[in-house]
This record gives structure tokens, C-alpha cells and sequence, in this order.
């Protein structure tokens, strides 16, 4: 590890896989940090269980700049366990090496808003897993202050994406029209809805990473205007098809056999209000635009028509 100077934690992921082929373009080879070797052999990979201190502080010798990607399932109990021992590991570990921090936050922190989503909106959490959000600000904010770390965060909306199987639009839409299946949309597909690309972060990721600018405060990263979920459908499908939405008692029953509905219940208000994200900051500072929906949509579904191809070839 002595050589490398940019790390990616959670790098086996879709959003850790995105900010290796960001950095890549931008002629950074960054190593890719999980409990596995990463899947495509042409990425450097360093096994480590950032649960375990020691681990968390060799990953992270010798590194400049740390971008934390880690995901957890859809499990507000697993986020109160495993979130608060990952990123305390990982703050310890920058801290102690001097890495300057880039991290992954969701909008989960900001609770029920009444209007966009801006950077200056106030941390009040309406959930659990967004209390859990909140309580990580509050611990890097405190190792700023109080030992010196060096961070920045990048805040996306919910995601969506080539190989993004735990996005809630890949999963009820994007997914079962690569099947050809009718794709849903949960609660009320009649209110804005901001999805964010997950090439978009891992762009957004790699920029506050080689950027000065971006070496402190919180960035919206770049998502295309909301639209209604059925205009996200119409995309998917075409107009005329027609809108198959998802109730809360749908999703209540649906929760007794899966985890993800279940969970999804609890995020409920973000599905049945306006919830727009607000990334002018960012894209005017650093002069770049979200992919545009249409197209982060085509790629998405044509990359899981892609993998069904590839299982159905291979028999799996």
C-alpha cells in the first residue's frame, strides 16, 4: 500500500466501482478496498474488514485521499450496528495517517423537506436510518474539530444505475422490464422524484477527490431535473403503456417476506412528496452536468438486459 495514495472503501461496489473508473480517467489508479478481491482483475484490490480497526488503519497507510463507499442492506438495524463501527474506524484511521476523507452521504439526514433539497438545508432525520446519517455528521464534524480530519462530502439522491441492484428504481422498474415485465413505481408517481446516476457519483466522488475545491464542505452531486415517477416509467417504457404503482398496504404485505419492502416503509415520505435535490452548487463550481435521465435510464436497462443475456448463456 505504500505506493498508492487513493483508496476507494466499499470499491467492489457500483458506487466504489463508478469512482475507480472516474479516477482512472482522470489518471489516478486507485485500490479498491473490500472484504474481497474486487471482480475485475485489471482493479488493484486490498482485502480488509473495515469493522476491524486495524484493518480500517492498513488500508488506509500511505493514502492521501479515502473516498468511503461502503454499502449496507436495506436494514435500519444493521446501519445502528455495523455504520457507526465502519465510519468510527475509518475517521480513526484518517486521522492518523492524514488522508483527507471523501464521503458518501444519502439525503436521508434532512428528513421530511418542504421545497428542494439544498446544501443549507437543516439536518432534522425522520426516520431511523436517517438518524444514523445524522449521528455520522455529527462524528466527522467532531474529528474536524477536535483532531484535525480533513473531509468532504458528496450527498446523492436515490440511485440508479448500471448494476445498481439495491436502487429502488432498478429494482421495481428497471429490472422487471429487461424481464418483460410491467415496471412499477412505489406510493405516488405523480410527485417529482430526484434519481441520481451512479456514473454521476462516481465522477462527483473522483472531482472532490483531485479538486482543491472540493477538499472541504457538502456537495450535492449532479442529478438530472426530477420528473414524476410516470414520467420515469414512460421513459422505460414508452408513453401509452400505462403506470402499475405500488400501495403502502401493497408494500405492508410485501414486507412480510422482503426485507427491501419492509424497509422501504420507512422511507415512505420521500415517495409520496415532492423530493428534488438541488445540485446547482456543485455543477456550477466545477462546470459539469448530470447525465441527462433519458440516457442514464437507456444505459441502465440495456446493461440488464446485458447480464440476463450473459446468466441465460451461462446457464446460471
Amino acid at each position: 500500500m505504500e505506493n498508492q495514495n487513493h483508496v476507494v472503501l466499499g470499491g467492489n461496489g457500483v458506487t466504489g466501482t463508478e469512482t475507480i473508473k472516474a479516477l482512472g480517467s482522470r489518471g489516478v489508479n486507485a485500490i479498491s478496498v473490500g472484504r474481497r478481491s474486487h471482480p475485475d482483475r485489471a482493479v488493484r484490490s486490498h482485502i480488509a474488514d473495515l469493522l476491524d480497526p486495524d484493518q480500517a488503519a492498513r488500508a488506509l497507510a500511505g493514502a492521501e485521499v479515502a473516498y468511503l463507499t461502503v454499502g449496507l442492506p436495506h436494514s435500519a438495524k444493521s446501519w445502528q450496528e455495523r455504520w457507526p463501527l465502519i465510519l468510527g474506524n475509518t475517521v480513526d484511521a484518517a486521522t492518523k495517517t492524514g488522508t483527507h476523507l471523501v464521503y458518501l452521504d444519502n439525503v436521508y439526514a434532512y428528513g421530511k423537506v418542504d421545497g428542494p433539497m439544498t446544501e443549507q438545508v437543516r439536518i432534522r432525520p425522520s426516520s431511523k436510518k436517517g438518524q444514523v446519517r445524522a449521528e455520522a455528521l455529527g462524528m466527522l464534524d467532531s474529528a474536524a474539530r477536535e483532531r484535525g480530519l480533513s473531509y468532504s462530502i458528496a450527498r446523492s439522491s436515490d440511485f440508479y444505475g448500471p448494476g445498481a441492484s439495491m436502487s429502488v428504481f432498478n429494482m421495481f422498474a428497471i429490472e422487471p422490464v429487461a424481464k418483460g415485465k410491467k415496471g412499477s413505481w412505489i406510493f405516488n408517481a405523480n410527485v417529482p422524484h430526484s434519481l441520481t446516476y451512479t456514473p454521476d457519483i462516481g465522477q462527483a466522488l473522483a472531482t472532490l477527490g483531485t479538486d482543491p475545491r472540493g477538499r472541504s464542505g457538502t456537495w450535492h452531486i449532479p442529478t438530472a431535473p426530477a420528473l414524476t415517477g410516470r414520467q420515469c416509467l414512460e421513459i422505460l417504457t414508452g408513453p401509452g403503456v400505462g403506470t402499475k404503482v405500488m400501495s403502502q398496504m401493497y408494500m405492508r404485505i410485501g414486507g412480510l417476506f422482503n426485507e427491501v419492502a419492509r424497509e422501504t416503509l420507512e422511507m415512505a415520505y420521500q415517495y409520496t412528496c415532492p423530493h428534488i435535490l438541488d445540485s446547482h452548487l456543485f455543477e456550477s463550481t466545477f462546470g459539469v452536468a448530470p447525465t441527462p435521465i433519458e440516457e442514464g435510464i437507456a444505459q441502465t436497462l440495456r446493461a440488464a438486459r446485458a447480464e440476463l443475456r450473459e446468466l441465460d448463456a451461462t446457464g446460471a
